[in-house]
């Protein structure tokens, strides 16, 4: 999701940014933002420019291409040399806890069938459920079913950053922002109807720089990460993370977590721990595993989701590790079709 991300990014600055806040402190933060998505436009390189001349131009709907691949296979595991049987045996038809790869490159799961479907543009399928979110234009989104069935259409002028999904597929979250009067805020999304509820929040007292709101994993909240400005706007470091319920948009308590969530699975199942990274997506370093009740951590080898309290699954290089709650990655499991570079995403099951 994070490469699509940036596309998504890089396709908005073409068309002029027209929704960025015009003066005074919206200024500076756009005109930071500007420099920080140049900057990792220039870590995408050559694919990212590609992929971009192959959606950009023109700014036309992009279509939903339907057609399966055959039935996925069921995926190889190749063990490391420290893996236990059982985390080898663990794999069966899918990966732990019964969890699927949902997503690799262009080719979304449809799970009532179990086939890879191709798609075009930029597509983020829903961790559970059938739903998918397509860009089709700058300003508007589809939501649809894999093969494009009961599809709706969302007005997305005025939002800003990433969408994320929450746990179960029925709602996304995404930043929002509005030039007069200049206001940051987030805007939750229903995946059946396309209705969007926008919440604003007080920025002074709330100050982001990587505005990007997640889910909660139980889905009744988000999570926004407060910048820590300590270093100068030209660091990019984060203080706290920020809790809003996701139904009032009413600040609620916060974590001092001094990094950011990748998604509603990044915090374990009863809540006390979170897997959180640096603000700038393409940091390779610089995850870990954080307690939530005592501030301590430990370093992890990336973004995670926690599958059971003992079992975490991450994606890197075009595979999928089985690590423990202390960072030990216990197994390397192939996906097949998949080359280190290759967009995967995994959910759970159902």
């Amino acid at each position: 999701m994070r490469f699509e991300r940036l596309l998504h990014e890089t396709i908005d600055e073409m068309a002029g940014e027209v929704h960025a806040p015009g003066a005074g402190l919206a200024a500076r933060s756009m005109a930071k933002g500007r420099r920080i998505r140049r900057t990792r436009r220039l870590a995408v390189g050559a694919a990212a420019a590609v992929a971009v001349a192959a959606v950009a131009v023109p700014w036309l709907a992009l279509p939903h291409r339907d057609g399966a691949a055959p039935v996925v296979p069921a995926a190889s595991v190749t063990a490391s040399r420290q893996a236990s049987p059982a985390a080898t045996l663990a794999w069966g038809s899918g990966l732990p806890g019964g969890w699927v790869v949902t997503k690799i490159g262009d080719r979304v799961l449809d799970r009532a069938t179990g086939e890879l479907v191709a798609t075009s543009g930029v597509v983020w399928p829903a961790p559970a459920g059938k739903r998918v979110l397509t860009v089709v234009a700058p300003e508007k989104v589809r939501i649809s079913d894999v093969r494009g069935a009961n599809p709706v259409t969302v007005d997305t002028a005025g939002f800003v950053g990433d969408y994320s999904w929450n746990a179960i597929g029925d709602r996304l979250v995404g930043g929002i922002s509005q030039k007069e009067p200049f206001q940051v805020g987030f805007a939750v999304i229903d995946a059946g109807t396309g209705e969007v509820r926008r919440h604003w929040i007080d920025h002074d007292r709330y100050d982001c720089s990587e505005c990007t709101f997640t889910w909660t994993r139980d889905g009744g909240g988000v999570t926004l990460p407060i910048a820590d400005r300590s270093g100068g706007e030209a660091e990019e470091r984060v203080d706290h993370l920020q809790y809003f319920d996701a139904t009032s948009g009413e600040a609620r308590s916060f974590a001092q977590v001094p990094a950011m969530p990748s998604g509603p699975f990044s915090w374990s199942p009863g809540g006390r721990y979170v897997v959180a990274g640096p603000p700038v997506p393409e940091a390779s370093a610089g995850w870990r595993r954080f307690d939530t009740t005592t501030g301590q951590s430990v370093p992890f080898p990336g973004p995670a989701v926690w599958v059971t309290a003992d079992v975490l699954l991450a994606v890197r290089d075009g595979k999928v590790l089985v690590v423990t709650p202390d960072g030990t990655v216990t197994a390397t499991l192939d996906v097949p079709g998949a080359e280190p570079g290759t967009a995967i995403s995994i959910g759970p099951p159902g």
